[in-house]
């Protein structure tokens, strides 16, 4: 796992399976670092932003559609 600024994105994950993460999240609420690291996490398993990728998401963080939009209205 890697910590640095992004500019347009809260994390990423890549083919390799390393996942990077913004150094604004520390701004946040605890709550949506977790969403953003559930979110990373999921695509070790699922790649794509598809439904069964979202399924996933849901099944691990059920309510995470809140806490992404307070982490846009906290940081934007």
């Amino acid at each position: 796992m890697v910590i640095k600024w992004m500019e347009k994105r809260w994390g990423s994950c890549t083919r390799n399976g390393k996942i990077t993460l913004n150094t604004e999240l520390v701004k946040a609420p605890k709550v949506c670092i977790e969403y953003v690291m559930v979110h990373e996490l999921c695509h070790l398993v699922i790649r794509n932003h598809t439904k069964d990728f979202y399924d996933l998401q849901a099944k691990i963080f059920p309510d995470w559609q809140k806490w992404k939009e307070k982490l846009e209205k906290t940081l934007a």
